[in-house]
């Protein structure tokens, strides 16, 4: 199991970036079945609770247990490559799923996915990219508004 300590205990904003190497179809709470093509996905969320960053980064990468969030149902069968992130009070997960969003190479997979209290407007917070997406795009575009580390994961 992946753990990562060196994530700080702060509040902040995060964004993983997901890889499904098969086509899923996954029962996503009250959204229903939804179908899942193989490729990338980013979901952008906060992270505001006891343990800040480091306990909501990690129970996304467990994967397992009580599924409480649309991104739970996703992390299940997903594997997380990359972790961006910021410490901040400031709500940025909405900013930046559309910032996401409006990447040439992005569309919205699941209406409404992680973002069903939402009150920015975001058609969801799980952006979906078509193949031959750029990672430096990604965190270029979560940049406009400070620092944004990035952990990767996936890579061998």
């Amino acid at each position: 199991m992946l753990d990562f300590q060196d994530l700080p205990t702060d509040h902040g904003a995060y964004v993983l970036h997901l890889s499904l190497a098969q086509p899923q179809l996954i029962c996503i709470g009250r959204l229903g079945l939804q179908q899942f093509s193989v490729g990338d996905y980013v979901y952008s969320g906060s992270a505001r609770g006891a343990g800040g960053l480091r306990a909501r980064v990690n129970r996304h990468l467990r994967g397992s247990g009580i599924r409480h969030w649309h991104i739970d149902y996703l992390c299940a069968v997903a594997q997380v490559q990359d972790v961006f992130y910021t410490v901040t009070d400031n709500l940025l997960e909405c900013l930046w799923s559309q910032a996401v969003a409006r990447l040439p190479q992005a569309f919205i997979p699941v209406p409404r996915f992680g973002s069903s209290d939402c009150q920015s407007g975001c058609k969801a917070h799980l952006v979906a990219l078509t193949l031959g997406f750029n990672l430096a795009s990604i965190q270029t575009t979560l940049s406009f508004d400070g620092t944004i580390s990035l952990v990767q994961l996936g890579r061998s």
